[in-house]
Formats: structure tokens, C-alpha cells, sequence
């Protein structure tokens, strides 16, 4: 049977088995000879005997090539290409890429008629034909016809004809005819002799891949025209290299209809373009789209986007988008997204989004968000997400997520269905994490509630008191602080605990600041509830003026401990005693 990995690897040479060229090896592997003995095997194992034997690999899109379908052959010494027409009955087309060979199912035949070659005085050689199904004898709209050498193009109309305007066309003139399900077919001639007529190699490069996925998407809908979808899809592979193009929009650009098929060193796109792909820079007064890749910079006024990888840098008004991987960066005012992985960093006003790994740094003004793993900083105004594994930090003002945390997160609220890592906010949540709910009283007030979250290596306390000791005598107090859960045995437990409280006494603009460390033991007296009590160590910080200047005639609270003076000026008192609690915890 065939591996996984080549049907994961068919589809992402969809469209480069319906191109045209390829390299021409050294040694054709096609032409090899091969022996195959088999009786009633599935297709599939037959094709990995083949593989193992010619040291070679098969491409294909498996719901055109049935794997499990039960063939036998037996070929002493046939070509692989003889081996494969036995197999496939002769309904698939063959091509060749270095180490692999490629199946394009193509059931149905073309013929390419040629009606006029002629000369026009300003140079220019006019080719014009038809293009029939050699089995039905009938035109055919929407074949690509393709001269090469001058990487020119077009489709043929509803009525099957086409012409070719051709600058500077070389002595051979090669015309190929192209079209999704049918076999290709190459014409030479030297002015109107014909040379000859069928299938041909070409020394043409290709690029690896399935980038039709940019044709797709909600912006190749709206941005791309039908005809050059056409044209990307019958030519799929076919990549030339050119060092410059220049477009208005993408259906109008210097190279017509095979920017599609062309990579730049250097685009220039006074509105939009739509290119294969760029090696250098390209710049756009409104949007750049590349069905591959894109290396070194691209800039638009309003967006980037690219069906393969980026190896450099892109800077986008308002929009980034990579269907392959990032390496390097992505700056934008809105937002920037890579459907593969990420090495480097993204910048955006709004958020960043990530559809597997990343590794580097995204800051966003809003949120970030990762769905593989993140080895890295996540830096946002509001929120952070690591839908795996997050490695490295999270902070953001409101809300961080991980699912599995081998780093640090700092936010008001941060949550992970891990137990490893650390977690710093108000309210910190953690698989079989430390969630409990305290209730105690204290030598200063009366009832004191805290929540505490976080796990047994550290937690962090939200904490609300209040005292009354005279009807108009009344103290209440606000803080936070961090815990740490220490087992003593199966069931008690030391928690010591440093808080940073403000007491209110009646007037606001007095700061009056308690500094608090608990040393509590816990015993527990069944699932869900436990007593505790233990010493604490206080510091207390109070202004002897408010900010008008008045004197703060504040009563303190609860004279419970005998206190001792610390500092005591003009400005302000600091005083110091030993105190205790008690109370019961839940959960």
C-alpha cells in the first residue's frame, strides 16, 4: 500500500502534475527498465515496488489514482513508462521532476491546428489556430496555449481559436496547448513549416507545490479574474524567472496573462498585482498578491498576501496573510496571519494569528493568538492565546490562555490546563491547580475574604476585610498577595503568604498601607474544608496629611497587639507589630 505521507504530499502537487515543464534529468527515469511480478495486488503496493526498485518516487492526487484497485502484471525488463501504461491503461500522463515521477490523469487527447504565421511590419509574428478534442472533433474554449521562450500566452474562445502576438519571437517558435483532464501537446515550427507535433520535454523550471488555495480565498474571488484562474490551473507548475514586471491591476500588467506563471526580482503594482512569486522587493500603491512564494521585501498601502512562504520582510496598511510559513516579518496597522508556522516576529494594531508553530515574538495591540506550539512572547493589549504547547511568555492587560505552559504568564486573569509553569495575575487558574476560599478573622478586622488561585508552587490571593469598632468607627481594607502551599503530611499544611493591603478610615485621600506576612498552618478536616491559624508580621504605613494639607485625625482600628514605632515625622508614621489569624478555608 502507499505511504501516508504521499497522499498528504499528492495533493500539494495537484496542480504542478497538470503543468507542462520539467527539467530534464540527466538519465530519464521513465525510460528505465524495471521487472514487476504481481497477481491480484492492490495498485498501491505494486507502485511501492516500483518505487523501492528504481529508487524513485510517485506524485499524484490519490482520488485519481485508485490505490486499493486489484491489477496484475507481469514485465521482465519493460520500461517504467511501459510498466505504468500496462497499469493504468494508458488513461495518465507522465512527467518527470528530479526523483520523483508525476501521474496526471489525462483520459482525453488535443490537436493544436495551425492557421496562420504571419509578420507584421513592426516585427511582431501573429500565430493563430484552433484547438479540437481529437475525439469528438469539437473546439474547445479555455485551453491554455503557451509560446515558452517569449512567455506569452492566451486561451482559446468558445469557439476553440486562438492568436498569439509575438515580440521578439525566436527563430524555432514552440507552441504548447494545455487543458485540465487532456493530454499536452507541443507544435514547433521555423517560420510556416511545420517541424513537428506531439508530446516534448522542456527545460523549463517548475516549482513544487499546490498554490491554488490563493485563488480560493475571499480576496482571489473578488481580485482575480476567471481567465487567469484558467490559466494558473492548465499551466500549474510552469515557473520563469524574469527581473522585472510592472501592472496597473492584475488582469493588466506587462506580462498579460502569464504573471500568473512568473516570479520578479523586482514588481512594481501601481494599484494591485498578481504574480508567482517575488525574489527581491515589490511594491504596490493598494494590494500584492503571489500565488508562491515571496523572499526578501513586499510592501502595499493596503494589503499582502501570499499562497506559498515568506523569507523576508512584508509591511501592509492594513493586512498581512501567508498560506505557508513565515520567516521573518510581518508588520501591518490591523492584522497579520500565517496559516503555516512562524519563525521571527509579527506586529500588528490589532492582533496576530498563527495557524501552527511559532517561534519569535508577536505584539499586538489587541490579541495574539497561536494553534500549534509557541516558543516565544506573546505581547497584547487584551489577550493572548496558545491553543498547545506555550513555551517562553504570555502578557497581555486582561486574559492570557495556554493549554500546556512551560513558561510564564502575566495578566489580570490567566488560565491553563497544564499543572507546570507559572502564572501571575489577580486570578490565575491551573489543571488540579490551588482554588480555595478563605474566611478568617485577624487582630485588625473583624472578617477577612480571599480568594486564592494559582497552584501548590504559587498562588495569588484577591482579599476583601472589615471592622467596626464604634458605630461612626468603621475600617475597611483591599489587597492583594501571593501564597505557597507546603504539605506537612496527609493532612496539614504550612501556607506562607505576603499581601499588600489599603485600609480605608473614612477619607480617601489619606493613604494608609498595610504590609502583611502570614504564617499559617492548615489542618484539614475533611474534603473541601480545613481550619487554619498561625502568627502574621505586619507593617503599617499611614500619612500624617492629606493632599490639602489637613491633619489626619483618623482613629486606627482594632487595638488588639502591643505595636512599636518604626518611623514617626512630620510627614508620616510607620509602625510595626506581631499579629495572628484564624479562620476556615473551602474547596
Amino acid at each position: 500500500m502507499l505511504s501516508n505521507t504521499k497522499f498528504i504530499f499528492a495533493p500539494i502537487l495537484f496542480l504542478l502534475i497538470s503543468g507542462v515543464f520539467f527539467k530534464v534529468n540527466a538519465q530519464s527515469i521513465l525510460d528505465n527498465e524495471i521487472s514487476v511480478h504481481a497477481d491480484k495486488k492492490p495498485l498501491g503496493s505494486i507502485l511501492d515496488l516500483m518505487e523501492e526498485k528504481g529508487n524513485f518516487r510517485f506524485a499524484y492526487y490519490s482520488k485519481l489514482v485508485v490505490k486499493d484497485s486489484v491489477v496484475s502484471i507481469h514485465a521482465d525488463k519493460y520500461t517504467i513508462k511501459g510498466v505504468l501504461d500496462q497499469l493504468l491503461s494508458n488513461k495518465y500522463e507522465y512527467k518527470e521532476s528530479p526523483g520523483f515521477i508525476i501521474v496526471r490523469y489525462a483520459p482525453l487527447e488535443l490537436a493544436l491546428e495551425l492557421e496562420k504565421n504571419n509578420s507584421t511590419s513592426d516585427g511582431q509574428q501573429i500565430v493563430s489556430g484552433y484547438i479540437i478534442d481529437t475525439q469528438t472533433n469539437n473546439r474547445i474554449e479555455n485551453v491554455s496555449v503557451l509560446e515558452k521562450n517569449v512567455l506569452q500566452s492566451t486561451l482559446t474562445n468558445k469557439d476553440g481559436a486562438f492568436e498569439l502576438r509575438l515580440k521578439n519571437a525566436p527563430q524555432t517558435i514552440e507552441l504548447t496547448a494545455v487543458k485540465e483532464n487532456y493530454k499536452t501537446v507541443t507544435m514547433l515550427f521555423l517560420s510556416e513549416i511545420k517541424i513537428q507535433m506531439g508530446n516534448r520535454k522542456s527545460t523549463s523550471d517548475y516549482i513544487d507545490g499546490d498554490f491554488s488555495a490563493i485563488e480560493r480565498s475571499g480576496i482571489g474571488r473578488f481580485f482575480i479574474s476567471s481567465k487567469q484562474k484558467i490559466q494558473s490551473l492548465n499551466l500549474g507548475g510552469f515557473i520563469s524567472k524574469v527581473p522585472v514586471q510592472a501592472s496597473l491591476i492584475p488582469s493588466i500588467s506587462t506580462r498579460g496573462m502569464m504573471n500568473t506563471q512568473i516570479v520578479n526580482n523586482f514588481s512594481l503594482n501601481v494599484l494591485g498585482g498578481y504574480n508567482a512569486g517575488v525574489r527581491g522587493l515589490e511594491m504596490a500603491g493598494l494590494y500584492n498578491i503571489n500565488r508562491m512564494n515571496v523572499e526578501a521585501l513586499q510592501m502595499a498601502g493596503i494589503f499582502n498576501t501570499v499562497g506559498g512562504s515568506v523569507n523576508g520582510l512584508q509591511l501592509a496598511g492594513i493586512y498581512n496573510n501567508v498560506f505557508g510559513n513565515l520567516n521573518g516579518l510581518q508588520i501591518s496597522g490591523i492584522h497579520n496571519s500565517v496559516k503555516g508556522s512562524q519563525i521571527g516576529l509579527q506586529m500588528s494594531g490589532i492582533y496576530n494569528n498563527v495557524y501552527k508553530d511559532s517561534k519569535g515574538l508577536q505584539i499586538a495591540g489587541i490579541h495574539n493568538t497561536v494553534n500549534g506550539s509557541q516558543n516565544g512572547l506573546q505581547l497584547s493589549g487584551i489577550y493572548n492565546i496558545g491553543k498547545d504547547t506555550v513555551r517562553g511568555a504570555q502578557i497581555t492587560g486582561l486574559f492570557n490562555y495556554a493549554k500546556e505552559l512551560h513558561g510564564v504568564q502575566f495578566g489580570l486573569v490567566n488560565i491553563t490546563d497544564s499543572e507546570s509553569g507559572y502564572s501571575f495575575g489577580l486570578l490565575n487558574f491551573k489543571k488540579g491547580g490551588y482554588k480555595k476560599i478563605s474566611i478568617t478573622s485577624n487582630e485588625i478586622s473583624d472578617i477577612n475574604l480571599s480568594i486564592k488561585t494559582g497552584d501548590h508552587k504559587m498562588y495569588t490571593i484577591l482579599m476583601a476585610g472589615a471592622s467596626e469598632q464604634k458605630e461612626e468607627e468603621k475600617m475597611f481594607s483591599f489587597g492583594i498577595g501571593v501564597g505557597k502551599s507546603i504539605p506537612l503530611g496527609k493532612r496539614f499544611t504550612y501556607n506562607p503568604e505576603f499581601s499588600s493591603q489599603y485600609l480605608y478610615l473614612g477619607n480617601w485621600d489619606r493613604y494608609n498601607s498595610l504590609s502583611k506576612f502570614d504564617s499559617a498552618f492548615s489542618f484539614q478536616l475533611f474534603k473541601g474544608l480545613a481550619i487554619s491559624a498561625g502568627p502574621s508580621f505586619n507593617l503599617y504605613w499611614s500619612e500624617k496629611k492629606d493632599k490639602n494639607g489637613s491633619v489626619n485625625t483618623s482613629t486606627f482600628v482594632q487595638d488588639r497587639t502591643k505595636r512599636y514605632n518604626i518611623i514617626n515625622n512630620n510627614s508620616k508614621d510607620i509602625i510595626g507589630w506581631i499579629g495572628w489569624s484564624f479562620g476556615i478555608t473551602l474547596f
